[in-house]
């Protein structure tokens, strides 16, 4: 309770000083709800969460304020959740030992919990920023995305979003020291160190914590970039280049991992996009090779995946456990305000295919509604028919097929 009074503090303290310091608040409210249905001899549905109804709603405080050089930002998260999620989030949860905090700081108190129902409180952001002509200092909670990917986000090592994520408006927050210098000639260095704890409570550890060195380089008419990190332990040397070609755009990231036990892991990432029209509506649209360094065959089931990939699975850092990807997508615009966002990610190691729709409404200025559905294609021991969780066991870690919408609203 202390914590939630903490929280609840410094969200009312935002209230109080917006007028005064004469900076909008800006609120964003969403409301919705997702339906799931798993296959009978999925984990889902040994754990008794065959189907699954949730209902979500979510409202977010956004303020930023300041003068001169000075900036300030508050984001506060007051999300509610009621359904079979809940539950079934629990049974996962208790059949493998806790992941390592996320952010040196635990800023989200429960407000009441049930076994179908929870109501939460996040500090989200929290920053200060000092800024100059050349020069950008940042310290707090805050977020930060690196890398290229379009799907994949090898190089995003600092919470990356999920080849599936629906929703990508907003990074969680974490704690970090960012820094950023602008040379005149367009190029720049950026400097993050984001502090961990190898335990919740427990002190700071070095080797959970990240420190990334990364330079943006203009090099004719290519961009590159260069990246030394230090992350959880091991050692990471990252270079991204990209250019035009005709009027497409297209992206290429080695990834050179060190790790701690004494081997190596090499990452790959190519994509190209481009945009036109197709029948007078404007379209955008990608394909995407991902080359995953730390992946295993797909008959491997969960229990024997080596330490590295399961520790990367477990922090958020990959989010598949195979080794060659193929992604298709775009983006078309039926009309002005209503786009059809089509996607489809291949597993070129079992043909396996995890495919995706989603569409998207803007009703006015200030109010969206979405519609996603998705589903895994595979037979069992594949990448998305499904991994075995562990070998005889006739029991499948596979993503199950969901349809979910959305309503979105601005204040």
């Amino acid at each position: 309770m202390d914590k939630l009074k903490a929280i609840s503090a410094l969200s009312l303290a935002l209230l109080l000083a917006t007028p005064a310091l004469a900076e909008p608040l800006r609120v964003r409210l969403d409301f919705g709800g997702s339906l799931d249905w798993a296959a009978p001899d999925s984990i889902d549905t040994a754990l008794g969460f065959g189907e699954r109804q949730t209902l979500d709603a979510k409202l977010r405080l956004m303020w930023q304020g300041g003068n001169g050089p000075w900036r300030f930002e508050l984001q506060s998260l007051l999300a509610y959740q009621k359904g079979d999620n809940i539950g079934f989030a629990a049974a996962m949860a208790g059949l493998a030992p806790p992941p390592p905090p996320p952010s040196f700081f635990d800023l989200t108190s429960e407000i009441s919990a049930s076994a179908d129902s929870r109501l939460s409180l996040t500090l989200d952001r929290l920053s200060v920023t000092y800024s100059s002509q050349n020069l950008v200092l940042k310290a707090g909670r805050q977020a930060v995305t690196w890398g290229s990917g379009m799907v994949f986000r090898p190089s995003d090592i600092i919470a990356p979003f999920a080849p599936n994520a629906i929703d990508t408006s907003f990074k969680p927050g974490v704690e970090m020291l960012y820094g950023q210098y602008l040379f005149d000639n367009g190029n720049d260095i950026e400097l993050a160190y984001v502090p961990r704890r190898a335990a919740p409570g427990g002190a700071l550890d070095w080797n959970a914590s990240t420190l990334a060195l990364r330079s943006s380089l203009l090099l004719s008419e290519l961009d590159g970039t260069v990246m030394l990190a230090r992350d959880r332990g091991d050692t990471l040397l990252n270079l991204t280049l990209g250019g035009g070609l005709g009027g497409a755009a297209w992206n290429v990231e080695l990834g050179q991992w060190f790790l701690s036990d004494g081997s190596t892991a090499t990452s790959f990432l190519a994509n190209i996009s481009n945009s036109g029209t197709l029948g007078g509506m404007n379209i955008t649209y990608f394909a995407e090779y991902f080359r995953n360094g730390f992946g295993v065959d797909p008959a491997t089931p969960l229990d024997a995946l080596p330490a590295p990939l399961a520790s990367r699975l477990a922090s958020g850092q990959l989010f598949n456990a195979g080794r060659d990807f193929l992604a298709l997508g775009g983006q078309i615009g039926l009309t002005d305000r209503l786009n059809l966002t089509p996607s489809v990610i291949t597993s070129l190691n079992d043909g396996s295919v995890f495919g995706s729709v989603q569409a998207g409404m803007s009703l006015s200025d200030n109010l969206d509604i979405s519609f996603s559905a998705s589903k895994g294609f595979g037979g069992n021991g594949s990448e998305f028919g499904g991994r075995e969780t562990s070998a005889g066991s006739g029991v499948y870690l596979r993503p199950p097929t969901n349809v979910s919408l959305n309503l979105t609203r601005y204040f």
